[in-house]
Formats: structure tokens, sequence, C-alpha cells
């Protein structure tokens, strides 16, 4: 393992699902490439979240981060301690890499109201799949008389007291390990077809922009080896009329001053229908008004939907209005 996703979201190993979550909000807002920001840097920020938003893979993420040698071998994460004590001693028999295809990644668009509703899409992509006329093989083969079958070719350099043994795909044979002699018409010697596969992807409730999820061998096949992942990035569109802040929905309406001092109604165009809310009379021009129980669903409880009165001053005003306002400037309730 060579990320430090709590370095990544600049928060420390103990801090608090609803702790990662605000950091995750907050970088999101400044790297996203939307907002001009940097888009492998925000590539890196959804990543750490995906695994520390997640309890099951933060406690296999903090695992490893206490034994760095854990499973080093199966995640990319450097050499295996084994691997270096063969290289230095100039011994063979190294561990098998297991192969694994290519990942593939989709860009996911939804709406507020999808996310609301916890909708499942079902997402269409193209991916590699071992042929079923050669069973992956590509044809018949023989076995590369340069590697040996390996796919990897080993050269040692250094000297009389330090050796390293340095390994490199085989040129012959393109890293196979064999020569393909008759082509499978099926694949034209390529081991694999493309094919059109579908996923269901339920979306969940407090999903956030940016989010990043994986499906396990849902990537490309290959042959002797594992499939590859497939990765859903999740972007919301931008709401007309509302906004999300941790759980709550935000919606900002415009009310003339006068409405504000004589009270007023207000229908909210909300998703499981209208909702009116009555602004009493005199109302502070900062208070807002909550529906309760109308924001988004989380595992840590529902939000509610915050009204959040944006008042509105005329753009000029006549003589008889100047003249009525004058007058009024009289009054007790007006005077400070």
């Amino acid at each position: 393992m060579n990320k430090d996703y709590y370095k990544t979201l600049n928060i420390n190993s103990n801090s608090s699902t609803d702790e990662i979550k605000k950091a995750f909000r907050n970088l999101s807002k400044t790297h996203h490439p939307d907002k001009g920001g940097d888009e492998n840097r925000f590539k890196e920020i959804s990543e750490a979240y995906d695994t520390l938003g997640n309890e099951e893979k933060r406690r296999e993420y903090d695992h490893q981060r206490s034994n760095p040698f854990h499973g080093r071998q199966h995640h990319g994460g450097g050499p295996n301690m084994d691997d270096l004590f063969n290289q230095f001693f100039n011994r063979g028999g190294q561990q098998q890499q297991v192969k694994k295809g290519r990942n593939l990644n989709i860009p996911l668009t939804v709406s507020l109201e999808d996310v609301f509703f916890g909708h499942t899409k079902k997402l269409r992509y193209s991916r590699e799949v071992k042929c079923g006329t050669c069973k992956g093989t590509g044809g018949n083969s023989h076995t590369c008389h340069i590697c040996k079958g390996h796919g990897h070719v080993e050269n040692v350099v250094g000297n009389a007291f330090f050796r390293q043994i340095r390994r490199e795909v085989c040129n012959q044979c393109q890293g196979s390990g064999k020569i393909i002699v008759q082509a499978c018409n099926e694949c034209g010697a390529k081991g694999t077809v493309t094919t059109e596969s579908t996923v269901d992807f339920k979306l969940p409730t407090d999903l956030m922009t940016g989010q990043f999820y994986t499906f396990r061998n849902l990537g490309d096949e290959i042959e002797n080896g594992v499939a590859g992942d497939l990765g859903i990035q999740v972007v919301i569109e931008r709401h007309p009329h509302f906004t999300v802040r941790d759980a709550d929905i935000i919606y900002e309406v415009k009310i003339p001053i006068l409405q504000m001092l004589v009270g007023t109604h207000i229908q909210i165009p909300f998703f499981t229908g209208p909702i009116s809310i009555k602004i009493p009379p005199l109302s502070d021009i900062k208070r807002n008004f909550n529906v309760r129980g109308k924001g988004m669903r989380t595992k840590h409880g529902v939000g509610d939907l915050i009204i959040s009165p944006q008042i509105v001053m005329p753009k000029k005003l006549t003589t008889e209005e100047q003249s009525i306002l004058k007058s009024l400037e009289k009054k007790d309730n007006f005077k400070i």
C-alpha cells in the first residue's frame, strides 16, 4: 500500500464517518473539474473517500496500514519481502503474480431527485470477455521459447557484491508466454470478444457528487487471471431549486420585503408534491423555516427541508410610493 488516504483527505486516522464525509465535501468544492479543479486530484480524493467512507473497506485498509507487508503481492503496493530476499541472493522461485484484466470506468450523471428516492440506474457498457470458441487462448499455440512460457525475461545486473534481477516483458510473445500458430476464427487470436454488459446500480440516498463506487470483477476478462473491476464515478447535476448541505435540502426563495412585513404563503415544488408553508408577519429577515423530515435519508437519520428567504428590494419607487414610505417613517413601529 503506497497511498495514504487519510492524508489525501487532510484528516487523521481517528476521524469519524461524519468528519470524513465533511472533508470530502469541502475538498470536492475546491477540486471538482466543473469548478476549475484538477481532474487527477479530484480522482484521488474520490478514491480516498470510496475507501474511508465505507466501513468494511476502511477496516481492511486500516488493517493493511498497521501491517504494511500484508497483501502486498495482491495490491501492487510494493515488492513482497520473499521476492526481495530472493533477488538479493539471486534465488529463483518468485511467487506468481495473479493477472488481472483491465479496469473500466463509467461516468454517471444523476439528478438530485434520483438520489432522494434512491432510484436504480441500469448502466450499459462494453467489456472484453473470454472468447467462447477458444476459451480465451486465442487459438492453437506453442510455448514461447524465449521466456519459456513465463511472459517475462530476467536480466541480472550488478557486481560481485550486489546483484539485482530486472524483470521485463518478453518481446517475442508480448507477455503472453505463447506464440499463436493458428488464430481463432472467432476472436482473431485476441482471446476475448467485445460484448455489451449491464449492471444495476441502486443510488445511495446519502450519495455526494464525485463519489466513486467499485464493482469487483465486472471489468475486462483475461486468460488465466481474474477480471478487472468496474468503477462508477457519480456526479449530481445542479438542481434548479434545491441544494444539499449535509442531510438538509436547502430551498432559497425570493420574497419582496413588504411580504416579509405583512406575511405570506410559499409554495415549494418538492419531489413528493407541492409543500405550502406560511411566513408569519414581521418575520426576521435572517430566519430560516424548517420542514422536519423532508431532507435526504442517511444512515444517521433524515435531514430537513430548510426554506431560506432571500429578501428582494424594489428596483425603483414612484413618487406616490415614496410619499407613503415617508409617512410611515414617522410612525412609532418604524422608529428605532
